[in-house]
């Protein structure tokens, strides 16, 4: 081998290692982003979770508010009752089947 050959071999394996280095710091980092995405995606189901039980109490407060106010909104808080206490009877209806 010449002298020429030897350092294209050390340049050779010089960029190898740097190869391998890069790739450990990607594949680490992949590593990370993994873990982040899932701690994302746990918040998201979170707040999903939180977002659904504040929707429910204010549509709760909405028909406490309607009792509360005048006759024709009263009128239509009474129907809205009528209509989930129908839903309900539904439900009990199918699972006694």
């Amino acid at each position: 081998m010449t002298e020429e050959d030897y350092l294209l071999l050390n340049d050779l394996k010089t960029n190898t290692q740097q190869l391998f280095k890069g790739f450990n710091a990607l594949e680490n980092e992949k590593k990370m982003l993994e873990e982040k995405i899932l701690n994302l995606k746990n918040e998201i189901e979170i707040l999903e979770q939180e977002k659904s039980e504040l929707s429910r109490r204010n549509e709760q407060l909405k028909v406490a508010t309607q009792l509360l106010s005048e006759n024709e909104e009263r009128q239509e808080a009474k129907q809205k009752i009528n209509f989930l206490v129908r839903e309900i009877d539904k439900c009990i209806a199918l699972l006694n089947k």
